[in-house]
């Protein structure tokens, strides 16, 4: 099995995450509290699928997320993609990364992605006030802290899958193609 398979996987993987993440949030809404845990979806892919194969990835899993928040379809599908070209453009030697250094690449995407959907809800509900800056500061503290406990499962989670299915995906390489 190669990339061009493997993208299922990534795919399945993340949608997953997002909905556990959807169940723990509603869980969690009784507290008032929500998680965002976006960013350690889109590092794995990034590092080792091109951009052939990584763009109907994100798409599908963006999607899925998308069904799982209140914004408009294809929010976080842009995000998670222009995020992934982001990855790919800037790191270039992000595949050969540590796992600690991966799991840093999802926490800053997870903050940037989270700020980007604080400024679409501030600008869609004409919020703003105490309560609701009180409500954004403890949600994005929780999810910071939850995907440095999170994103190091996912990692494990999706090589054991790509694993089990046979998957040779290895590291992404500038100019690779599909």
């Amino acid at each position: 099995m190669n990339a061009n398979r493997a993208w299922y996987v990534f795919a399945a993987c993340n949608i997953l995450l997002l909905a556990l993440t959807a169940m723990v949030n509603d869980w969690l809404g009784g507290w008032g509290l929500s998680l965002f845990l976006a960013g350690p979806c889109v590092v794995w892919p990034a590092l080792r699928l091109g951009p052939g194969w990584l763009i109907p990835c994100l798409m599908l899993s963006g999607l899925a997320g998308d069904a799982a928040l209140p914004t408009p379809p294809g929010f976080l599908m842009c995000l998670f993609v222009a995020g992934a070209l982001g990855v790919q453009a800037l790191f270039p030697q992000a595949a050969r990364w540590q796992r600690s250094q991966q799991i840093s690449l999802a926490w800053v995407l997870n903050g940037l992605y989270f700020f980007a959907f604080t400024i679409w809800a501030m600008a869609e509900n004409h919020a703003g006030g105490r309560v609701f800056f009180e409500r954004v500061a403890a949600d994005f503290c929780l999810s910071q802290i939850i995907v440095l406990l999170v994103a190091s499962w996912h990692f494990d989670f999706q090589a054991s899958v790509l694993g089990l299915v046979g998957s040779t995906a290895g590291p992404h390489r500038a100019g690779a193609g599909y």
